[in-house]
């Protein structure tokens, strides 16, 4: 073992230059796949489902965003008196994604006594806006870590100045929004697109998917409205974030897959240029086992390497982002992060894949010998 030691030692030092070039090739491929894979992580932690919930809400059938669609008050009254036993209450949201400070988020206008009683809003710092005060709003704790605003900020939103009067953070889903009353809304937005979610909340003994399918099979209704278990609507934009998280993830194993042809093409092409020497280690007794265990050991330095390399610049990056250019979906932040799952199982699999490349490559050892072409590989 000693002895192999040596023989990859001075190898790599002869080769210096390419067994350089080899180790920065795989650290820029390390790199790519350790960006995606953590990137896939923050998704799947970003679209975990929030706790079951008995409500039901209302939104435009043919939108494709729902945020996007119109209702008026006429539908919430039609929805009481298909279900007056079962619904509680009726309320409607207004909902815009704006773009403030540079930031896309999400802007909503409820009725103030149904921040904390229907939409399960928790009261971190301050208080609630005013009944009777103008330009007031809350703001969930992820805003307010993504834009430093604290209690007293002002706000520009649609033109108009508004002064945050609290911190909020929600139970359920984990809404990144700018809360203002709904008179507030109406005033701010006008009425011509009416609300956009009309909110059922229900009664403790209803059967909310009964509910929901006797309101979706009453033509008032389902002619211009779809009809959803608040936690199916937030679904969809889970499955979104498990979409994302599908596609980093292939796509970081197709990013560790190109280290098998890169280490295929530098290894073929040693043994090409080393045809002689290889052939005269054959003939003084090296086996063909011998040469493929020094090419295996050769690699795997190669790859720890590499990997190694990668995995500080990874971390590097991360870091850097992190803090000049954090990444967020509509100011929810996505947290990147090398946990010790997604590095070992880099390592290992890289490792894999080089050795794979070595495994392409040792068919043309047979050849490189002039005494024992029929030893098999």
């Amino acid at each position: 073992m000693r002895i192999l030691g040596y023989f990859v030692a001075n190898d790599l030092i002869h080769d210096r230059w390419r067994s350089l070039l080899t180790v920065l090739s795989l650290a820029v491929v390390v790199v790519g796949y350790l960006l995606l894979a953590s990137l896939a992580q923050a998704f799947a932690e970003f679209g975990k489902q929030s706790q079951v919930t008995g409500n039901l809400v209302i939104v435009s059938a043919e939108a494709l965003d729902p945020t996007e669609g119109s209702l008026s008050e006429d539908v919430l009254r039609t929805a009481q008196q298909v279900a007056p036993a079962q619904i509680q209450r009726t309320f409607p949201v207004i909902f815009r994604y704006l773009n403030i400070q540079g930031k896309t988020m999400q802007v909503c206008a409820v009725p103030l006594a149904e921040m904390p009683a229907a939409l399960s809003l928790a009261l971190v710092d301050g208080g609630w806006p005013s009944a009777q005060g103008e330009r007031q709003v809350v703001i969930s704790e992820s805003i307010a870590q993504a834009t430093s605003w604290k209690i007293g900020t002002s706000v520009n939103i649609y033109g108009e100045d508004f002064q945050v009067t609290g911190l909020v953070r929600s139970n359920g889903d984990d809404y990144s929004a700018v809360w203002m009353s709904y008179p507030e809304g109406q005033r701010l937005f006008g009425m011509k697109r009416g609300f956009q979610i009309g909110y059922l909340p229900l009664v403790p003994s209803a059967d909310p998917e009964s509910v929901r399918q006797r309101l979706q099979a009453d033509p008032r209704i389902s002619t211009h409205y779809s009809v959803y278990l608040e936690n199916a609507l937030s679904a969809r934009y889970s499955q979104f974030n498990h979409n994302l998280q599908t596609l980093s993830s292939l796509l970081a194993l197709v990013s560790l897959s190109a280290i098998t042809f890169g280490m295929y093409n530098a290894t073929s092409l040693s043994l090409n240029e080393r045809s002689r020497e290889i052939s005269l280690l054959r003939v003084i007794g090296f086996t063909q086992a011998g040469l493929r265990g020094f090419l295996l050991v050769r690699t795997l330095v190669l790859t720890l390497a590499g990997y190694s390399l990668g995995w500080i610049a990874a971390l590097f990056l991360i870091h850097t982002l992190s803090l000049q250019s954090p990444v967020d979906i509509l100011v929810a932040p996505v947290v990147l992060s090398l946990s010790p799952s997604i590095s070992l199982l880099g390592l290992l699999t890289a490792t894999v894949f080089a050795f794979l490349g070595i495994w392409l490559t040792t068919g043309h050892l047979a050849a490189l010998s002039p005494l024992t072409r029929s030893e098999p590989v």
